[in-house]
């Protein structure tokens, strides 16, 4: 049999019905839910682009810089809120370069001191401006900025409103993770009846929570201190820069300046390398946040059209303060909203004690009873606020020994006057627990009301040593009896 090909005889062949192969949109356009997720996604973008910062975040990302003229100068405040009255906090055996500022007592805060430059290098402030790691002392050297010395984890704020220009997460360079935020339209110190634009830089920080082409307000927390990049003890660099500064942070003298002049860096500070440079692109940090310059005024003297942008710039300014105020008034009804949450998981947590609890309580009452302290009356160094109602007692509760590789178990208890817990003790003050005498770790080291049930809170203890231990619960001068070595 031979195969001839149908074109030789003359016969073709077409189909009778096109057969086109639709598109998956058609199907997907067939459903709802396609719709419904189509829908979504253009509410999403549309939501984001009418928020506070959204369409402004987006320019932003097309043109590359944040639109200076969104930002209104509301004055200042330092760069800390509270550091720790390090004479009293050291009775509480608190120490900034091993204990964090979670650990310190909220009686021994008090405001950051007014910055003196006599006092510079002494107390809170270690170097002023334009010290040396010598003295301290001003215009000692060239180190631009104040170094202010604080426990790790002390909250940093945005001294101004601002923009923030750069974030350094990594531990490298002498600043280690550090922040730069750009505060346009400020008041110049020079001149304070002129705006200008400043560069704040806080340094050495543990962590940053401020992200580049954020838009903060004037104490708007943007990280914690710490001890990151060259520092010898944990502490705050603060400093300003002016605008037409080569770089920020600024510094005075490069690697080069310093090799040619034969000094370590340490040295060519101690020396004052370059202090003019520093004195010429930097502003005194602390002199200039005390000093809270109120915002520039423009004054009509006539009624001249050339005075209508002025007009249109205090427009926009009021209605840029409109908007911080209703962020404000937000964030202080959430704050409400969060306190009263926080009451209502109290009651429930106090009225659904679990049974399991109750057996523990008995099953603890078995051990050894080492303390049972009166709680010390009010004396100035801890108010009557602070203390709990006379009829109560605190209770510490250990085994009396320990082995030093394993974390011990230590009950604390608030007692009322016939000896049985404080179903809901009212606490004015936390208890901090602490050694008088030898050295050991707590978890948790701070208890709250929230961490008492059915009276009784239970905290592990790990001794450091072999030394005998006794613990103190602060600020209300209970001690145990000693837990002492099984080794001894």
């Amino acid at each position: 049999m031979t195969i001839v090909n149908r074109k030789r005889h003359g016969f073709s062949s077409r189909k009778i019905h096109a057969s086109i192969e639709p598109h998956a949109v058609h199907y997907l356009s067939q459903r709802t839910s396609f719709w419904i997720a189509a829908l979504s996604v253009i509410a999403y973008v549309a939501g984001n682009m009418m928020g506070q910062y959204g369409w402004h975040t987006f320019w932003a990302s097309v043109l590359g810089r944040t639109d200076d003229s969104l930002i209104v100068y509301t004055g200042t405040v330092t760069p800390i809120a509270q550091v720790p009255d390090f004479e009293r906090w050291s009775r509480y055996g608190g120490n900034p370069k091993e204990h964090t500022f979670q650990q310190v007592p909220r009686d021994v805060l008090i405001p950051l001191p007014q910055y003196n430059a006599s006092t510079a290098g002494e107390g809170v402030y270690s170097i002023g401006h334009l010290g040396s790691y010598a003295t301290g002392a001003e215009n000692s050297g060239s180190h631009v900025g104040v170094d202010i010395r604080v426990p790790v984890g002390t909250p940093v704020r945005s001294i101004a409103s601002g923009i923030v220009e750069r974030v350094q997460l990594t531990d490298s360079g002498g600043m280690g993770i550090m922040v730069v935020i750009r505060h346009p339209n400020v008041p110049d110190p020079v001149s304070p009846q002129r705006t200008t634009t400043l560069h704040s830089v806080y340094g050495h920080l543990s962590s940053a929570i401020a992200s580049e082409g954020m838009v903060v307000s004037k104490g708007e927390l943007i990280g914690y201190s710490g001890k990151t990049g060259f520092a010898t003890g944990p502490h705050l660099h603060f400093q300003i820069d002016r605008d037409d500064a080569p770089w920020h942070p600024f510094w005075p003298f490069s690697y080069s300046d310093q090799h040619a002049a034969g000094l370590s860096f340490v040295a060519a500070v101690d020396h004052g390398l370059q202090q003019s440079e520093g004195r010429k692109y930097t502003v005194h940090p602390m002199l200039y946040v005390q000093a809270n310059y109120p915002p520039a005024r423009t004054t009509l003297a006539s009624a001249d059209p050339s005075h209508l942008p002025s007009l249109q710039s205090s427009s926009a300014q009021s209605r840029a303060s409109s908007r911080d105020s209703a962020v404000r008034t937000v964030s202080r009804l959430a704050e409400r909203r969060q306190s009263r949450i926080a009451s209502r998981a109290l009651r429930n947590r106090v009225a659904a004690l679990a049974p399991e609890h109750a057996a523990a309580s008995s099953s603890a009452s078995n051990s050894v009873v080492v303390s049972r302290s009166t709680v010390v009356t009010a004396s100035p160094e801890f108010p009557s606020s602070l203390s709990l109602p006379e009829a109560y007692t605190v209770e510490i509760t250990h085994d009396g020994a320990f082995t030093g590789r394993t974390w011990e178990s230590v009950r604390i208890r608030i007692l009322d006057a016939m000896g049985e817990p404080v179903r809901s003790p009212d606490l004015s003050s936390d208890i901090y627990l602490r050694t008088s005498f030898g050295e050991a770790e707590f978890k948790p080291m701070q208890l709250t009301r929230f961490d008492f049930d059915n009276g009784t809170a239970m905290v592990q203890m790990l001794p450091r040593g072999r030394r005998t231990v006794i613990i103190e619960a602060k600020p209300y001068g209970v001690t145990s009896k000693p837990m002492a070595s099984e080794d001894d």
